[in-house]
């Protein structure tokens, strides 16, 4: 063959390898285009397969894949938390109408009957001022839990004393304990003991954690709180020794606005975010927070903070 033949031949190989490449490359682009408009009208768990050699269309389709799981799992958050919004709403709605409607029916009939007597008036009064001071406690509940999840701003934390931070707290709740008629158990260690953690959030997880215990287990007679160490962390136990807590409903004491069984219960009813506060705060430290129920023994809630 000359040498022109030759020359001929090398081109027309080439042009077919070429025209080869281009018909793969359009058959790969025409695979990108399909799996797209089906993600595109909702099937969000399609991926893109190429089976192709080249390292640039594969790592195209790869990066196109994590885009998606990205964009799925956000979708999927986005879901979960349009629903906790719309039972939040639902939860919040009833748990203010409740009160205010009581409320206000007092009110009327305070201006409206002349018939109550003198006794009836104070009665009523003090029943109207029990229902604002619920109410109150609900609207300020909400709007601290608000406050925590949107600020994303790190604790001011700080070496503090945890037993006597304990101590401090325990006082304050000393009229409630008498008139529970419990005398608290407590268990402190002999010595200080340091962590790192915002003051205020620590002082706000204990009597979220009492106010529970007091609300949920008097009736078991006992409550008691204890301070002790694990390895690098300092942990704190508030139990009661009250009715308990279901192994189902374990799962979701620190969610908002669940309140269990006992929420059918109008003079247990609480207003289902001390717990979710308690949580963020914790969490807020880098600590942690779980709770263990045996119902009609002892239920135990115990949070830890790192030790400084």
């Amino acid at each position: 063959m000359t040498w022109p033949g030759v020359v001929a031949a090398l081109l027309f190989l080439a042009c077919g390898y070429l025209f080869v490449r281009q018909r793969r490359l359009v058959r790969e682009l025409g695979r990108v285009r399909r799996t797209t408009e089906e993600i595109r009208t909702g099937n969000l768990n399609l991926r893109y397969r190429l089976p192709a050699p080249r390292r640039l269309v594969e790592e195209l389709s790869g990066e196109l894949n994590r885009l998606i799981d990205y964009f799925q799992q956000t979708t999927e958050r986005m879901l979960v938390l349009e629903d906790e919004r719309k039972r939040m709403i639902a939860s919040l709605s009833h748990d203010l109408r409740t009160p205010l409607t009581s409320l206000l029916g007092y009110i009327e009939a305070l201006r409206n009957d002349a018939s109550l007597t003198a006794e009836e008036r104070s009665e009523f009064l003090c029943i109207a001022a029990d229902k604002g001071n619920s109410l109150l406690e609900r609207l300020q509940s909400f709007f601290e839990l608000a406050r925590l999840e949107a600020d994303d701003a790190p604790p001011d934390l700080r070496p503090m004393n945890l037993t006597d931070t304990v101590q401090e707290v325990l006082l304050g709740f000393y009229p409630d304990f008498q008139k529970a008629g419990i005398e608290p158990s407590v268990r402190l260690p002999a010595s200080p003991l340091y962590v790192m953690a915002d003051g205020g959030g620590v002082r706000r997880i204990l009597e979220n954690l009492l106010s529970n215990a007091l609300r949920y287990g008097k009736d078991g007679g006992e409550i008691g709180v204890a301070v002790r160490e694990e390895e690098d962390f300092a942990a704190v136990d508030v139990w009661d020794r009250g009715r308990g807590i279901p192994p189902a409903d374990l799962p979701r004491v620190f969610e908002r606005f669940y309140t269990g069984e006992d929420s059918r219960n109008a003079s247990l009813r609480g207003t289902g975010l001390g717990l979710a506060i308690a949580r963020n705060l914790v969490e807020k430290q880098g600590g942690r927070i779980s709770v263990s129920s045996r119902p009609g023994e002892k239920t135990v809630f115990s949070f830890s903070l790192h030790k400084d």
